[in-house]
């Protein structure tokens, strides 16, 4: 290919920071082509081939601004697994498709309470974490 795949870590995870290798390129996409429709504007490619692989696993293209970094594009397309997991326990444990009403008005209401649970769960998770990195006795375990 010519370019060279660059090591990015997006997060940290359960067992380290999680990383692969990336490449991004600008392209345009042609879905008209045979019709004669003029290329579409130029978006990103982003390529994950992860190390153990013998070639790349996952391609996005996304029409992100021009000037992003290959960081910043990975953090943004990484991130939809976290949204996708956060909608899972919308749906499973807080129960996002249980309602049963037939009107606008009452699935508003459900969404958003839902919805409020899901935000005050995060904050205490997100609360008890930074209370355990100032817990001095447990730094010094």
């Amino acid at each position: 290919m010519g370019k060279r795949f660059r090591t990015v870590a997006w997060r940290e995870g359960t067992k380290g920071a999680m990383r692969s290798r990336f490449l991004a390129l600008r392209v345009q996409s042609a879905h008209g082509y045979v019709e004669g429709e003029a290329p579409g504007p130029a978006v990103w490619l982003l390529i994950e081939w992860p190390r153990a692989e013998t070639a790349p696993t996952q391609y996005f293209l996304c029409d992100l601004p021009a000037e992003y970094s290959l960081r910043r594009l990975v953090y943004l397309t990484k991130e939809r697994c976290r949204v996708e997991q956060d909608y899972q326990q919308l749906k499973e444990e807080l129960g996002l498709d249980h309602f049963e009403g037939r009107s606008w008005t009452g699935w508003y209401h459900h969404v958003t309470l839902v919805m409020l649970a899901h935000a005050f769960l995060r904050f205490q998770q997100r609360r008890r974490r930074n209370k355990s990195s100032l817990d001095t006795a447990a730094s010094a375990a």
